[in-house]
C-alpha cells in the first residue's frame, strides 16, 4: 500500500517536461482514500488525498497509443482516455480542503530487462551490496541540513563511519545538489531518491550512467534521480567521493559478510520458499547503506520469465541489540531484512483473498491500528493486513529459530513493539498468540500460505 501512495507523487521534478493540458470539474470526497484505474487493472483505496502537496501528480505509463484512467471517490469519480504527453487536472473537493491533482500520461518503460546473460548470472542467487552511485546519493542525503535535523531515523550516527563521512564532505553541505535534495526529502521523497540511485552506475570513465539492466528502481513510472545526474557527478567530482569509497570498501565488505554470515539470508529466502511454494523468485537483493537508520523498503521485478526482489535496508548494528543469547540477538538483527523481503511473499498471497479482506477492513480501520501511529500510514486495508502479517511471520520465524528457553521473552518484545503503545496495530499481541497457536497446531505438511483462509477467518470475526 505505502508503494502505491508514495508511487502518487514521485515525478514533481520534471516540471521542465510539456504536457497537453486538459482541466475537468472538481471531484467530491468524503474519505481520505480514493482508488484508481489505469491499464484495466483498478487499484482499490490505493490513493490518498494529499491536500498539502500541490499538485499531486500520478504519472500513468500508457502501454500502446491511450489508456482509459479513472479516479474514483466514495461519493464521485472521474475518467478519461489518456495519451503519453498529456496531462488532464482536476480539484479534488475533501472536506475544507482541496487538493490539486495531475494525472500525467507517459510512455510505458519496463523498469527492467533482464536479458539471458543477466539471468544466467543471477539465477538462484542472493545478492548482498554496498553499491556505489547508492552510497553517493546516500552521504548527500546525510548531508542534508534540514532534513537530518528533521528526520533523527533517516541518518545512522553513531559509528566512525559517520564521522569518516563528516571529515570528508563537510565542506560541500552547502552544494546545489545538498540543498536540493534537501528540499526534496522534506517533501517525502526519501526512498524514491534512495532507491532510484540503484539504477545508476559509474562507466569505465568514471561517468556516472544509466544501469543497463534498470530503468528505475522505486515505484514510479520514471527515474526519479536522473534529472540530477549532471549535479551528483559533479558533487562525485570535486568531493573526491571515489576515492573516498575505494578506501572503505574493505568497511563495506566487513558488513556484506555480516548480512551473510551471521545474519544468514539464504536461510530466510530458503524458509520463505517452503511456507510460500506458489510464489518464486530468481534471485534476491540485500541492498543497503551504512549511513541508513531504520528505514526500509522493497519492491520486486519482472522480466523476460525471470523475477528478482530487492530489499532496501539498513545495517543491523550490534549496538542496537542489547540483550539476549547470540543466537537470539542475530535473529532479532535478521528482522530488519526480513520484513522487507517477506513482503515478497505475504503480499501476491495476500492478493487471492484481496476481496475479502477489504471487506473486512470497511470503515473498520481503526479498530485495527491506532489513528496518528505508525499504522495509520498504511492505508485502509491490505496495507495493515500485510504489516500484521509481516510481523506476525517474524514471530513464527522465531518459534522455529528461537533458543527455547528465549522464544516467549521475543513474543513478547514482538507484542510490545507492534502494538498500541508501539507502532499502533491494536491487536497485535492477541493475533500474535492466534497466529502462533495456528503455526504450532499446523498439520504434518502444511504451510503458512495454507493457513491464510483461518488467518483470514481470525480478523473477521475480530473485526468488531
Amino acid at each position: 500500500m505505502k508503494k502505491l501512495i508514495l508511487a502518487a507523487t514521485v515525478l514533481l521534478v520534471q516540471t521542465f517536461c510539456a504536457y497537453a493540458q486538459h482541466k475537468l470539474p472538481p471531484v467530491k470526497a468524503t474519505k481520505e482514500q480514493a482508488s484508481f484505474r489505469e491499464n484495466g487493472e483498478l487499484l482499490t483505496n490505493a490513493w490518498r488525498i494529499s491536500p498539502q502537496i500541490s499538485p499531486d501528480v500520478h504519472e500513468v505509463g500508457v502501454k500502446g497509443e491511450s489508456t482509459w484512467f479513472s479516479f474514483i471517490t466514495d461519493v464521485d469519480s472521474v475518467g478519461f482516455f489518456i495519451k503519453p504527453g498529456e496531462t488532464y487536472s482536476f480539484v479534488v473537493l475533501y472536506g475544507t480542503d482541496s487538493a490539486l491533482t495531475e494525472i500525467r500520461g507517459a510512455k510505458f518503460i519496463p523498469a527492467a530487462v533482464f536479458n539471458n546473460q543477466y539471468q544466467k548470472q543471477h539465477n538462484n542467487k542472493t545478492f548482498t551490496e554496498v553499491p556505489e552511485v547508492y552510497e553517493l546519493v546516500n552521504i548527500v542525503i546525510a548531508l542534508a541540513p534540514q532534513y537530518r535535523q528533521n528526520q533523527k531515523w533517516a541518518v545512522e550516527r553513531g559509528n566512525d563511519y559517520y564521522k569518516d563521512v563528516e571529515a570528508h564532505f563537510s565542506a560541500f553541505a552547502n552544494d546545489p545538489l545538498v540543498l536540493k535534495f534537501d528540499t526534496l526529502l522534506n517533501r517525502g521523497w526519501y526512498a524514491q531518491l534512495k532507491m532510484d540511485g540503484y539504477a545508476c552506475e559509474f562507466d569505465k570513465n568514471g561517468k556516472i550512467v544509466q544501469s543497463p539492466v534498470y530503468d528505475r528502481v522505486s515505484w514510479g513510472k520514471s527515474n526519479t534521480l536522473r534529472p540530477f545526474i549532471p549535479q551528483l557527478q559533479a558533487f562525485a567530482d570535486k568531493s573526491s567521493f571515489r576515492e573516498f569509497y575505494k578506501q572503505h570498501r574493505n568497511f563495506y565488505d566487513a558488513q556484506i559478510r555480516g548480512y551473510r554470515d551471521s545474519i544468514n539470508t539464504t536461510e530466510m529466502v530458503t524458509w520463505l520458499n517452503k511456507n510460500f511454494p506458489s510464489t518464486r523468485y530468481n534471485a534476491f537483493k540485500i541492498i543497503w547503506s551504512p549511513l541508513v537508520s531504520g528505514n526500509q523498503s522493497a519492491n520486486w521485478f519482472e522480466s523476460n520469465g525471470f523475477k528478482e526482489s530487492q530489499a532496501h535496508v539498513n545495517f543491523p548494528y550490534r549496538y542496537w541489540f542489547s540483550s539476549g543469547s547470540p543466537e537470539a540477538v542475530n535473529l532479532r538483527r535478521g528482522n530488519i531484512v526480513f520484513t522487507e523481503i517477506n513482503h515478497a511473499y505475504i503480499n501476491p498471497e495476500a492478493d487471492k483473498y484481496k476481496d475479502q479482506i477489504i471487506e473486512l477492513f470497511k470503515d473498520k480501520k481503526y479498530n485495527w491500528v491506532k489513528k496518528g501511529g505508525t499504522g495509520d500510514g498504511y492505508g485502509m486495508d491490505m496495507g495493515i493486513f500485510n504489516e500484521y502479517m509481516n510481523w506476525g511471520l517474524v514471530s513464527l520465524r522465531y518459534v522455529d529459530y528461537a533458543p527455547k528457553a528465549e522464544l516467549d521473552t521475543l513474543l513478547r518484545m514482538n507484542d510490545k513493539y507492534m502494538g498500541e503503545t508501539g507502532r499502533g496495530f491494536i491487536k497485535f499481541p492477541e493475533y500474535n498468540r492466534f497466529l502462533v497457536n495456528l503455526y504450532q497446531s499446523r498439520k504434518p505438511g502444511e504451510t503458512i500460505a495454507d493457513l491464510y483462509p483461518k488467518i483470514v477467518a481470525w480478523f473477521k470475526e475480530n473485526s468488531l
